[in-house]
Protein backbone atom coordinates (compact mmCIF):
# COMPACT_ATOMS: atom_id res chain seq x y z
CA UNK A 1 0.00 0.00 0.00
CA UNK A 2 1.27 3.75 -1.10
CA UNK A 3 1.38 6.48 1.10
CA UNK A 4 0.69 9.57 -1.02
CA UNK A 5 0.05 13.41 -0.51
CA UNK A 6 -2.96 13.92 -2.86
CA UNK A 7 -4.55 17.46 -4.09
CA UNK A 8 -8.75 17.94 -3.09
CA UNK A 9 -8.58 18.04 -7.31
CA UNK A 10 -7.90 14.86 -7.63
CA UNK A 11 -10.42 13.06 -6.49
CA UNK A 12 -13.55 11.82 -6.93
CA UNK A 13 -15.86 12.23 -4.14
CA UNK A 14 -18.99 10.62 -2.65
CA UNK A 15 -22.49 12.21 -3.90
CA UNK A 16 -23.35 12.66 -0.23
CA UNK A 17 -24.01 16.52 0.37
CA UNK A 18 -23.78 18.07 2.72
CA UNK A 19 -22.01 16.21 5.37
CA UNK A 20 -23.49 14.25 7.29
CA UNK A 21 -21.85 14.98 10.45
CA UNK A 22 -21.33 18.77 11.30
CA UNK A 23 -19.99 17.93 14.40
CA UNK A 24 -17.49 15.45 13.04
CA UNK A 25 -16.49 18.33 10.26
CA UNK A 26 -16.10 20.71 13.41
CA UNK A 27 -13.26 18.36 15.41
CA UNK A 28 -11.50 17.62 11.86
CA UNK A 29 -10.92 21.00 11.11
CA UNK A 30 -9.86 21.90 14.22
CA UNK A 31 -7.10 19.35 13.99
CA UNK A 32 -6.22 19.96 10.42
CA UNK A 33 -6.22 24.07 10.77
CA UNK A 34 -4.00 23.80 14.22
CA UNK A 35 -1.93 21.86 11.62
CA UNK A 36 -1.98 18.61 13.22
CA UNK A 37 -3.60 16.36 10.39
CA UNK A 38 -0.54 13.97 10.22
CA UNK A 39 -2.63 12.01 13.67
CA UNK A 40 -5.05 11.41 11.35
CA UNK A 41 -5.29 8.26 9.73
CA UNK A 42 -4.48 8.31 5.80
CA UNK A 43 -7.47 8.49 4.14
CA UNK A 44 -8.73 5.43 1.63
CA UNK A 45 -8.76 5.92 -2.12
CA UNK A 46 -8.51 4.07 -5.57
CA UNK A 47 -7.15 5.06 -8.60
CA UNK A 48 -9.23 5.15 -11.39
CA UNK A 49 -6.46 3.13 -13.42
CA UNK A 50 -8.07 -0.17 -11.27
CA UNK A 51 -10.95 -0.06 -12.32
CA UNK A 52 -14.20 2.74 -12.97
CA UNK A 53 -17.09 2.56 -10.40
CA UNK A 54 -19.28 1.55 -13.20
CA UNK A 55 -22.82 -0.63 -13.07
CA UNK A 56 -22.76 -4.10 -14.84
CA UNK A 57 -26.10 -3.97 -15.96
CA UNK A 58 -27.03 -3.36 -19.89
CA UNK A 59 -30.46 -1.60 -18.92
CA UNK A 60 -31.11 2.00 -20.30
CA UNK A 61 -30.85 3.42 -17.02
CA UNK A 62 -27.04 1.79 -16.05
CA UNK A 63 -25.94 2.88 -19.93
CA UNK A 64 -26.87 6.48 -19.05
CA UNK A 65 -25.04 7.01 -15.63
CA UNK A 66 -22.04 4.73 -17.30
CA UNK A 67 -22.18 7.71 -20.02
CA UNK A 68 -21.99 10.19 -17.76
CA UNK A 69 -19.57 9.47 -15.91
CA UNK A 70 -17.00 8.42 -18.53
CA UNK A 71 -18.24 12.20 -19.55
CA UNK A 72 -17.17 13.76 -16.82
CA UNK A 73 -13.59 12.02 -16.38
CA UNK A 74 -13.15 12.64 -19.82
CA UNK A 75 -13.44 16.51 -19.06
CA UNK A 76 -11.93 16.08 -15.63
CA UNK A 77 -8.59 14.69 -16.62
CA UNK A 78 -6.78 15.77 -13.12
CA UNK A 79 -9.35 13.36 -11.23
CA UNK A 80 -6.80 10.13 -10.91
CA UNK A 81 -8.65 8.41 -7.61
CA UNK A 82 -11.97 7.83 -6.39
CA UNK A 83 -12.54 8.28 -2.43
CA UNK A 84 -13.68 4.93 -0.35
CA UNK A 85 -14.31 6.48 3.10
CA UNK A 86 -13.36 10.12 4.87
CA UNK A 87 -15.93 12.98 3.34
CA UNK A 88 -15.51 14.74 6.52
CA UNK A 89 -11.90 14.36 6.53
CA UNK A 90 -11.43 15.29 2.88
CA UNK A 91 -13.71 18.19 3.16
CA UNK A 92 -12.28 19.51 6.63
CA UNK A 93 -8.04 18.64 4.99
CA UNK A 94 -9.63 21.01 1.92
CA UNK A 95 -11.28 24.17 4.15
CA UNK A 96 -7.81 24.31 5.90
CA UNK A 97 -5.62 24.48 3.00
CA UNK A 98 -3.52 20.95 3.54
CA UNK A 99 -3.49 18.00 0.97
CA UNK A 100 -5.18 14.95 1.64
CA UNK A 101 -3.30 12.29 3.14
CA UNK A 102 -4.28 8.89 1.38
CA UNK A 103 -3.78 5.35 1.37
CA UNK A 104 -3.83 4.15 -2.34
CA UNK A 105 -5.61 0.60 -2.16
CA UNK A 106 -4.48 -1.15 -5.55
CA UNK A 107 -4.89 -4.70 -4.34
CA UNK A 108 -6.67 -6.73 -2.13
CA UNK A 109 -3.57 -7.07 -0.24
CA UNK A 110 -3.61 -3.13 0.48
CA UNK A 111 -7.07 -3.85 1.95
CA UNK A 112 -5.51 -6.71 4.49
CA UNK A 113 -2.90 -4.87 5.21
CA UNK A 114 -5.28 -1.55 6.25
CA UNK A 115 -7.83 -4.57 8.21
CA UNK A 116 -4.16 -5.53 10.01
CA UNK A 117 -3.74 -2.14 10.93
CA UNK A 118 -7.36 -1.10 11.96
CA UNK A 119 -6.42 -4.61 14.57
CA UNK A 120 -3.63 -3.17 16.05
CA UNK A 121 -5.02 -0.01 16.75
CA UNK A 122 -2.87 1.75 14.30
CA UNK A 123 -5.27 3.65 12.83
CA UNK A 124 -9.00 4.09 13.31
CA UNK A 125 -11.76 3.85 10.92
CA UNK A 126 -14.11 2.39 10.35
CA UNK A 127 -13.68 1.22 6.32
CA UNK A 128 -15.90 -1.80 5.43
CA UNK A 129 -14.00 -2.10 1.91
CA UNK A 130 -13.77 -6.09 1.50
CA UNK A 131 -12.31 -6.08 -1.56
CA UNK A 132 -11.40 -3.74 -4.51
CA UNK A 133 -14.11 -5.43 -7.05
CA UNK A 134 -16.39 -4.92 -4.46
CA UNK A 135 -15.91 -1.70 -3.29
CA UNK A 136 -16.29 -0.44 -7.33
CA UNK A 137 -19.21 -2.13 -7.31
CA UNK A 138 -20.73 -0.59 -4.49
CA UNK A 139 -19.38 2.63 -5.27
CA UNK A 140 -20.96 2.49 -9.03
CA UNK A 141 -24.27 1.97 -6.59
CA UNK A 142 -23.80 5.24 -4.66
CA UNK A 143 -22.94 6.95 -7.94
CA UNK A 144 -25.63 5.46 -10.21
CA UNK A 145 -28.51 8.06 -8.64
CA UNK A 146 -25.82 10.77 -8.27
CA UNK A 147 -27.01 14.43 -10.40
CA UNK A 148 -23.58 15.47 -11.00
CA UNK A 149 -19.86 13.81 -10.00
CA UNK A 150 -17.41 16.36 -8.22
CA UNK A 151 -13.78 16.58 -7.03
CA UNK A 152 -13.48 17.05 -3.28
CA UNK A 153 -12.50 20.82 -3.79
CA UNK A 154 -15.60 21.14 -5.95
CA UNK A 155 -18.04 19.89 -3.49
CA UNK A 156 -16.07 21.72 -1.03
CA UNK A 157 -16.60 25.22 -2.78
CA UNK A 158 -20.33 23.81 -3.21
CA UNK A 159 -20.76 23.60 0.17
CA UNK A 160 -19.31 26.93 0.93
CA UNK A 161 -21.45 28.99 -1.43
CA UNK A 162 -24.07 27.05 -0.20
CA UNK A 163 -23.17 27.88 3.35
CA UNK A 164 -23.43 24.36 4.60
CA UNK A 165 -20.51 24.77 6.70
CA UNK A 166 -20.32 27.37 9.48
CA UNK A 167 -18.92 30.78 8.89
CA UNK A 168 -15.61 30.40 10.23
CA UNK A 169 -14.76 27.47 8.50
CA UNK A 170 -15.67 29.77 5.30
CA UNK A 171 -13.87 32.90 6.30
CA UNK A 172 -10.83 30.36 7.34
CA UNK A 173 -11.09 29.15 3.91
CA UNK A 174 -10.86 32.34 2.40
CA UNK A 175 -8.55 33.63 3.89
Amino acid sequence: MQIKELKPTEILTTKDFPVHNLNTLKIYFKICKEGHQKILPPTPVIPLSIGLPLLKSKDKKSRAYNQRLINWLDKNKNIKYMLVDGNHKTTALTLAHKKIHAMILTTNKDIKEVQALIKKGEIFGIYKIESIEKELGNMAKHFSTAKLFESVKDKTLRMINKRAVPPYMIDFYKR
